[in-house]
């Protein structure tokens, strides 16, 4: 399934974290790189990094809508994570066997 994914190229060179020598730490060495040609080229970058762990299971998700809308967050960014946090469910998969929900 998963070569199924890097065929089709739905799956990203630019993907990291869970890749044959693709790892977090060379993630950052790209986008270091990537942010210095920027800069270099007086270019601005923004740059958001998320822990989805963190950042969304430990606040009411209608305040941190609210609230990133009051930082100016576009609505589409806004519909994006409203869609994400709504009636998400977590289970963890061990070779054919699936936790309950």
């Amino acid at each position: 399934m998963f070569s199924y994914f890097v065929r089709e190229k739905i799956i990203t060179k630019h993907q990291h974290g869970f890749l044959s020598k693709r790892s977090t730490s060379s993630h950052l060495l790209e986008c270091s790189l990537d942010w210095a040609v920027a800069f270099n080229a007086k270019n601005p970058v923004d740059v958001i990094y998320l822990d989805y762990a963190k950042a969304f299971d430990s606040v009411v998700h209608s305040k941190l809508l609210y609230k990133l809308s009051c930082y100016g967050v576009c609505d589409m960014v806004l519909d994006w994570l409203k869609d994400f946090l709504s009636a998400r469910m977590q289970c963890v998969r061990i070779e054919s066997s699936l936790s309950t929900q």
